[in-house]
């Protein structure tokens, strides 16, 4: 029974050490980078801190505009980026007009478009799990 386990635990730990990464170093240090803006995004709303969100939206462009973002950018990933975007989009004009509602939205609109693509990440790796 001993060894029966022992054999188990070697073929778990192979199969996880050959399983596709979470993320690349650069994804990471990408993603930390979105997810820093979109809390400050989240903390200018809630503060109605308008030259703040601005700011950080304008910022989070820039992260889409990076030749990082450039690479991740798959097929299969552009609706998902499109539908980011178009929420950006959305949220930096609801900034200028400095309409609380509509910058509300488009914050759950943009939440919404970044779940969607990381569990559409996240159930890619785990179907091609060997």
């Amino acid at each position: 029974m001993t060894r029966r386990l022992g054999i188990l635990t070697i073929v778990f730990v192979a199969v996880a050490a050959t399983a596709a990464p979470a993320q690349t170093a650069r994804t990471k240090r990408l993603m930390q980078e979105k997810l820093a803006h979109a809390q400050h995004i989240l903390a200018a709303l809630t503060t109605s801190n308008y030259g703040l969100l601005l700011k950080e939206t304008q910022a989070l462009k820039q992260v889409t505009q990076s030749p990082q973002w450039n690479e991740l950018m798959t097929a299969e990933l552009r609706p998902y980026t499109g539908d980011f975007l178009k929420a950006l989009g959305d949220l930096t004009a609801a900034a200028e007009r400095r309409d609380y509602d509509a910058a509300g939205a488009s914050y759950g609109a943009l939440t919404a478009a970044c779940i969607g693509c990381h569990k559409h990440v996240m159930s890619s790796r785990i179907a091609r799990a060997p």
